[in-house]
Formats: C-alpha cells, sequence, structure tokens
C-alpha cells in the first residue's frame, strides 16, 4: 500500500503524558505507520506542554480540551492517551462527534461502563482499538491455536505469564500513585497484557488472589505484584509483574502454557540499546507416537500480542468493523479480573 493510495486517518492526539510518548516511537520517528495514520493536532490541558511538543513536530495545531477537537469535521479519529479511570466518558464523547477512537490499555477501571461505551461503538459502526487486548489475533495467539489443533494438546491445565522493566519512578502525584486508580500497580500497568492473553487462551476468571510489596519504588504503590487466578475451565493462571528488575532486557513477556498433552513457551525479544521488540520465539513440546517431539517458530514482532495494530484500525475507519474483532465482552472480562484484584490488594 503507498501512501498516496492510503489516505491515512486524519488523527489528534489527546493526551500527551504517555502519547507523547507512545507517537515519538510509533508514528512521528518512523514511517512504518504513514500510510495509516496522520496526526493533524495534539491536545492536552497543560499548554505548555502541548504548544512545546506541538514546536516539536513541524507546529501542529494545537488543542486545550477535547471538545475543541471534536468539533473538528476534518477530523475523522482521536488517539486517546488519558488516565483509564473514567475513559469511557471521553470515549462517548468522540463516538457522540462521529469520531474513532485508538486508546491503550487498560481501556477502563469499570467494566459495565467499557462494555456500555464498546456497544455504542459497535452500533454506531465506529472503531474503537487498543492494544491490549489487540482488536484482532495476535500471529503469537493465532500460534498457539495452531498448534493446540496440530498436536490434539487436550484441555489447558495451567499458564505463568511474567514481564518486567526497571522503572526508576519517584511519586509525583499522578495517578500512578494511587491504590483507587492504580492497583496492584505492576499488574495494572504491565500485567494487564498478561491477564488479557490468557483470557484468550483460556477463558473466564472466576477467582484471583494477589500479593504485592515495594522492593525499590519510590512512588506510592507497589513495584512486584504476582497475580493468582483460577478459571472457570479449572485451569489455573499467575500473572508476574515488576517494575524494579534490571536483567538487561525490558518487557519480555514470558509465557509457559501447560495442557493435558504438551506446552507451549513464548518469549518476546528485544534490544538492550533501544529497547526495540525485534521478534518472537515460540516452542511447543509434545509427544508423537510415543516420542518426545519439539516445534520452534520464529514471528515478527509487528503484530504480537500487545502492539498497535495501526493497519487494522486504518482498515476499520475505511472498511468498517471486521466481525473477527475482538468483543466488548471479552474486553469487559479482563477489566472485571482488575477490579477482582483491586479488592484483594493490602495497602503497603
Amino acid at each position: 500500500m503507498s501512501a498516496t493510495q492510503s489516505n491515512p486517518v486524519r488523527t489528534v492526539l489527546v493526551g500527551l503524558r504517555f502519547g507523547a510518548s507512545l507517537a515519538d516511537r510509533k508514528i512521528f520517528n518512523t514511517n512504518e505507520n504513514d500510510d495509516f495514520i496522520k496526526i493533524v493536532g495534539v491536545c492536552d490541558r497543560d499548554r505548555e506542554k502541548a504548544d512545546a511538543y506541538s514546536s516539536r513536530h513541524g507546529n501542529l495545531p494545537v488543542y486545550y480540551d477535547l471538545d475543541d477537537v471534536l468539533e473538528l469535521d476534518d477530523v475523522e479519529a482521536v488517539m486517546l492517551m488519558l488516565p483509564p479511570d473514567g475513559r469511557a466518558g471521553a470515549v462517548r464523547k468522540c463516538l457522540q462527534a462521529g469520531k474513532h477512537v485508538l486508546t491503550t490499555k487498560p481501556f477502563e477501571s469499570d467494566p459495565e461502563a467499557a462494555l456500555a461505551v464498546l456497544k455504542e461503538a459497535r452500533a454506531a459502526g465506529l472503531a474503537v482499538h487498543m492494544n491490549s487486548p489487540a482488536p484482532l489475533p495476535s500471529d503469537d495467539l493465532a500460534q498457539i491455536q495452531k498448534w493446540h489443533r496440530k498436536f490434539d494438546l487436550g484441555k489447558p491445565i495451567s499458564a505463568h505469564w511474567e514481564t518486567y522493566a526497571p522503572y526508576n519512578e519517584v511519586a509525583d502525584g499522578s495517578w500512578f500513585d494511587s491504590y483507587e486508580k492504580c492497583p496492584a500497580a505492576p499488574i495494572f500497568r504491565l500485567g494487564i497484557y498478561g491477564i488479557n492473553e490468557l483470557i484468550a487462551v483460556l477463558g473466564e476468571v472466576e477467582e484471583v488472589e494477589l500479593f504485592t510489596s515495594r522492593m525499590t519504588n519510590r512512588r506510592l504503590t507497589p513495584d512486584n505484584a504476582q497475580l493468582m487466578m483460577k478459571f472457570a475451565s479449572g485451569a489455573i493462571g499467575s500473572i508476574y509483574a515488576a517494575l524494579c528488575v534490571s536483567d538487561g532486557q525490558y518487557y519480555p513477556a514470558g509465557l509457559t502454557l501447560h495442557y493435558e498433552r504438551g506446552t507451549i513457551y513464548k518469549r518476546q525479544v528485544r534490544h538492550f540499546e533501544d529497547k526495540i521488540f525485534t521478534h518472537i520465539e515460540m516452542r511447543v513440546t509434545t509427544a508423537v507416537d510415543g516420542k518426545f517431539y519439539e516445534e520452534t517458530v520464529t514471528l515478527p514482532a509487528v503484530n504480537r500480542s500487545g502492539e498497535y495494530q495501526f493497519e487494522n484500525f486504518y482498515n476499520a475507519v475505511r472498511n468498517g468493523i471486521s466481525e473477527n474483532e475482538t468483543s466488548p465482552e471479552a474486553i469487559a472480562s479482563g477489566i472485571k479480573v482488575i477490579n477482582m484484584m483491586a479488592a484483594k490488594e493490602k495497602r503497603i
């Protein structure tokens, strides 16, 4: 697809705390998504921040309130990078203005509010996409399903997912310091990817237990957490996430998935120097005709679980919502787990 043919989606970036970093990594400093997204303005209530970011990117039009963005007739979509607490209300305003929405995980803090607004989006034929759960199946989760069928692995028995990075943060009064807005902080910020992956593979969660601690964090919230989950199928799973581990890897997102008749392993590989994901390594072990068998694959990182699917967003805007898109109910399921987890947290 060439840029002249693609007619990229005209989008305003709203919320520059995380949004600026994301746009710099995925849009402004690369041409890989030029066919799909064109940022035509930036918006943040912090006027100094918005003005400075605009000047770094060719003096883009600047707005200081979402309502001003929604009045723009030539804007098709909003890249909505606001905190998750109450985000459904901002998404609804975008939908009512006829705008598509590209946002981030976790989508919301309230599963019922999330479910309602996502259903409204479907009814209106407007795309609301996020990076986790992905709008369409990622390559790595598709490979898991492929191996499950190919080797007749049987029932899922258990799974462990983990990721970590050294954040070295300090308290700044943001929502990251709030137990209410950022429960079990490492799980809420990083482990949500694992929650959504395990739900996609193992189904609905019916019970959780949580352990947290603060090891090196200078924020008010924990930086070390483990979430245990029991699924309605009987399978059990665990999510480990930490903001305090520094071993030269960034967000390795390892997964071990045990079935009745086999095990699948997954590891995301990332450059140490620039922290860019390079590829995914996957392996299945099982027994074939009574003999040990192992198969491996290497997948590109471009359509990994947790990645922003800009091309699929473009296709949804230009061609309509795919019937294979992740359901509103599946998105709400991950938020329900977050709420169950929050109820278990004991303040440090």
